[in-house]
C-alpha cells in the first residue's frame, strides 16, 4: 500500500492524535506573549476552584486539580456535571472560580451546572472548542481551546487542548502571586517537540496494543495525577473496543481490587518520578502473587518492571502527563483496529449535546 492510500485508511481518531503537537503549538503561540506572560482574560483574586465536566473533560479536570493544589496552594474540587447538578448546597464566594469544560459547549448536564451557579452569582469560566456555543455565551470568562473540529467520538486532541488551557490558567494565577513561571513556560514551549517524539515511537505502542488485545480484562494503574490519566486511558479503550477496563491508584488496588487478577487479566502501569519506588514495590507484589502480564509506561529511566516497557523520556511532570495520555490514546486506537472495531464511531455512542 502506498503512503497516500495508507494515510487515507488511518482512523480519524489516529489522525487527530497525531495533530496534538500542532494544537499545543498553536495554543502556545496564541496565549503566551514573547515576554512569557500568559495572555488570558481571567480573574486573579482566586482562593478556590471548582471544575464541572463530563466524560474525557471530567478526566481532564481530575488531572489538573492536583496541579492547582501543587502550583497555587489552593483547593480545587472537580465533579461530574451530572452529579454537580444534584447537589443541595453550593459554596459560592467572591474568590471561588467555577470552571466548566465542554468540547462542544452544548453538553446538557454541564449547561445545567453553569446555570445553577449563575443563579447564585458565582464567578464562571468556560473552556470550550466552540465559540458562540451556549456554554460560551453563558460564561463570565471564556477560553477557546482551539483544537479544530474533532470528528472522532473518542476525544483526544480536544482533551489535550483543554488540559493545556487549564495549565495556562494555573500559570496566569501563579504569575500574579509568585511572579516566577519560567520553568513551566519552558516545558510548555518544548511540549510540541516532545509529543512529536512520542508519536515517533508508535511502532512500539503497536506491540503493546497487540499484547493487550488478547485480554478481555485490563487493569490500568497510576498514582496521584496519573490515576485520572489511567482513568482516561481506560475510557478510551472502553469507548473504542468495548473491553472491561478498570483504573485504580496503585495503593488502593492492593486493597481487595487486586483479586480480579485471579482471572486472566493484563496490567498497564503508569510510573512517574515521584512515586516510582512505591509503584515498583506494588508491581513486585502483584507479580509474586498473581503473575499477570505487565506493561509499564514510564518517564523514569531503567524501569524494567514490565514484560514490555515504554519509556517516555522526560524529567518534567507536565510533559510526562501529556506523554502518558498520548501513549494510551494510540494504544486504544490500535487495539480497536486489531479487534476490527471502528474507533471513530463506537456503537451506541455520540457526542453528548444539549437536549
Amino acid at each position: 500500500m502506498n503512503k497516500k492510500n495508507d494515510e487515507e485508511t488511518k482512523p480519524v481518531m489516529q489522525k487527530e492524535i497525531f495533530e496534538q503537537p500542532a494544537v499545543v503549538k498553536r495554543l502556545f503561540e496564541r496565549c503566551i506573549n514573547s515576554d512569557d506572560t500568559v495572555m488570558l482574560n481571567i480573574p486573579l483574586n482566586i482562593n478556590n476552584v471548582v471544575i464541572s465536566a463530563s466524560g474525557s473533560s471530567y478526566n481532564c479536570a481530575a488531572i489538573a486539580a492536583p496541579l492547582f493544589r501543587e502550583l497555587l496552594c489552593i483547593p480545587c474540587e472537580y465533579e461530574y456535571s451530572s452529579e454537580f447538578i444534584l447537589q443541595k448546597n453550593y459554596f459560592v464566594t467572591p474568590q471561588t472560580l467555577f470552571i466548566f469544560i465542554s468540547q462542544s459547549g452544548e453538553t446538557s448536564d454541564t449547561l445545567q451546572a453553569i446555570k445553577k451557579i449563575k443563579e447564585l452569582g458565582g464567578k464562571t469560566l468556560c473552556i470550550t472548542n466552540s465559540e458562540n456555543s451556549t456554554l460560551w455565551n453563558l460564561s463570565d470568562y471564556r477560553i477557546l481551546s482551539d483544537a479544530g473540529e474533532e470528528k472522532s467520538i473518542a476525544s483526544t486532541k480536544a482533551l489535550c487542548a483543554q488540559l493545556f488551557c487549564l495549565l495556562l490558567i494555573i500559570l496566569k494565577i501563579k504569575f500574579s502571586t509568585a511572579g516566577s513561571i519560567e520553568s513551566e513556560i519552558l516545558a510548555l514551549k518544548r511540549l510540541p517537540l516532545y509529543l512529536e517524539r512520542i508519536i515517533g515511537d508508535f511502532d512500539r505502542f503497536k506491540i503493546a496494543a497487540e499484547m493487550i488485545s488478547k485480554y478481555r480484562d485490563i487493569v490500568i494503574l497510576g498514582n496521584k495525577t496519573y490515576y485520572p490519566v489511567a482513568k482516561e486511558g481506560a475510557l478510551k479503550i472502553k469507548e473504542t473496543s468495548y473491553l472491561n477496563v478498570m483504573a485504580y491508584p496503585f495503593g488502593e488496588f492492593m486493597h481487595g481490587h487486586v483479586a480480579v487478577l485471579n482471572e486472566k487479566a493484563i496490567v498497564i502501569a503508569i510510573i512517574d518520578e515521584e512515586n516510582a519506588m512505591s509503584a515498583k514495590r506494588n508491581l513486585e507484589k502483584i507479580r509474586r502473587d498473581y503473575n499477570p502480564k505487565i506493561i509499564c509506561i514510564s518517564s523514569v529511566k531503567d524501569i524494567d518492571s514490565g514484560d514490555f516497557n515504554i519509556y517516555i523520556k522526560t524529567s518534567k511532570k507536565i510533559k510526562a502527563i501529556f506523554g502518558s495520555l498520548i501513549v494510551l490514546q494510540l494504544i486504544a486506537c490500535e487495539i480497536a483496529k486489531i479487534l476490527k472495531k471502528n474507533p471513530d464511531r463506537p456503537k451506541g455512542l455520540t457526542k453528548v449535546v444539549r437536549d
